[in-house]
């Protein structure tokens, strides 16, 4: 996967290092959309990936600053629209501990803003499918695929196997384009302006 080749190329720099104590290199992947690695340090050196726009003139702009590590491709762009595997600081109940957790982050350039879909796009699957919300499987997102009119995205989902023991298994949404700008311009218009802890990025979500 085009993925893997960039993260290991961005590893291989972590580890050989450089005379600078940070490096932020842009590697495009079209219109205008491209990876951001961040390195710093320079005794103990630290690797960020994330996603970034570059307009006409050469002005970047920050869409979000954690790519998530995913089986498949964790990024898919078709025009002015990028949807991306992002990651979102969560603390998880279960044990107290705050990390970055799997969200469907959308956004419409030049402007923006980032905006996170995640509940939009699992309710239609919900929906369609007759799926319980509390049945997808949380940070389960596994690929995200792109075709002419769509966007395939692959997760997972619990079922009650022959003796009602919960068992994971594979689930798929299909969404058109059309229908994720829905989305887009829906958050947009009712969204909440929300900040990311770690890295204080700003974006929208609807409550």
């Amino acid at each position: 996967m085009k993925l893997r080749i960039v993260l290991s190329a961005f590893a291989m720099l972590a580890i050989a290092g450089c005379g600078r104590s940070h490096t932020d290199d842009f590697t495009p992947i079209g219109n205008g959309f491209g990876y951001v690695t961040h390195v710093s340090g320079f005794t103990d050196r630290s690797l960020s990936e994330g996603l970034c726009y570059q307009d006409s003139t050469g002005k970047r702009t920050r869409i979000w600053p954690y790519l998530q590590m995913v089986w498949g491709d964790n990024i898919q762009v078709t025009n002015n629209i990028a949807v991306l595997v992002g990651g979102v600081s969560h603390v998880y109940a279960e044990d107290g501990v705050e990390r970055l957790s799997d969200r469907l982050i959308a956004f419409e350039a030049p402007a923006g803003p980032p905006m996170d879909i995640t509940d939009q796009v699992l309710q239609k699957y919900c929906a369609d499918s007759g799926v319980k919300r509390a049945d997808v499987i949380q940070d389960s997102l596994v690929s995200l695929t792109k075709t002419n009119s769509a966007l395939r995205i692959d997760f997972g989902i619990l079922k009650l196997d022959e003796v009602l023991n919960s068992t994971a298994h594979d689930a798929t949404i299909i969404i058109s384009w059309r229908d994720i700008e829905a989305i887009i311009q829906d958050v947009k218009k009712s969204g909440k302006s929300k900040k990311e802890k770690r890295s204080g990025t700003e974006y929208l979500q609807k409550e």
